[in-house]
């Protein structure tokens, strides 16, 4: 099966399902559903209700499809089809996003975290610790690192300022630094202590 979709673009099978061919609709389904999975799974974090929503996002998806405007962009509507399910579900089990104050931060490069999570041996171990965190803060930080989405934008689904989104984002990639790198945080606090004994003589 994997070998055949491959070979067929996104385009030729949303013609299939235009022209009333099931084989369409499965082999879009074949196709992104794991994908689609794994980005509902990160928000609300429950396997069964994830399974549920994303019965209900192919579902969605697949009556709406002749509003998709440009053919070759399949993969990622669908996903914000599956953001915006997901986000809906949490909001319909009243949890809601709230807002923080904006406090300076010591700011760690956006560009070094994304590198962690180039390293594929840890990257399920990035996600265990983000499955971690309180809901807000895990769901800002899945949007932003895995569905790539930016921090305004994140902001606006939420309802809440660019500001909590940032702050969000800011605390939570200092914790993840501290888990990847304990050894480096060890001797950090071992310096200090030594630092301080130093002082005290």
């Amino acid at each position: 099966m994997k070998t055949i979709t491959e070979n067929i673009s996104d385009k030729e099978l949303l013609e299939r399902c235009s022209s009333g061919d099931n084989s369409g609709y499965s082999l879009l389904y074949h196709r992104y559903s794991k994908a689609v999975f794994n980005s509902i799974y990160r928000i609300v974090n429950d396997r069964e209700d994830a399974e549920d929503i994303l019965q209900e996002v192919f579902l969605k998806a697949f009556s709406e499809i002749k509003s998709l405007k440009n053919v070759e962009s399949f993969g990622g509507w669908i996903k914000r089809i599956a953001i915006n399910q997901s986000l809906n579900f949490l909001r319909k089990n009243k949890i809601y996003f709230t807002e923080i104050e904006d406090d300076k931060i010591l700011d760690i490069e956006d560009d070094e975290l994304e590198a962690k999570l180039a390293m594929e041996s840890r990257v399920k171990e990035l996600q265990n610790i983000i499955a971690e965190f309180p809901l807000q803060t895990r769901t800002i930080v899945n949007l932003f690192l895995f569905e790539e989405m930016p921090q305004e934008e994140i902001a606006k689904i939420l309802n809440i300022p660019h500001g909590t989104v940032r702050s969000h984002y800011h605390r939570a990639k200092k914790k993840i630094f501290e888990k990847l790198n304990p050894k480096h945080q060890n001797e950090i606090a071992f310096n200090q202590k030594l630092a301080h004994k130093n002082l005290q003589r």
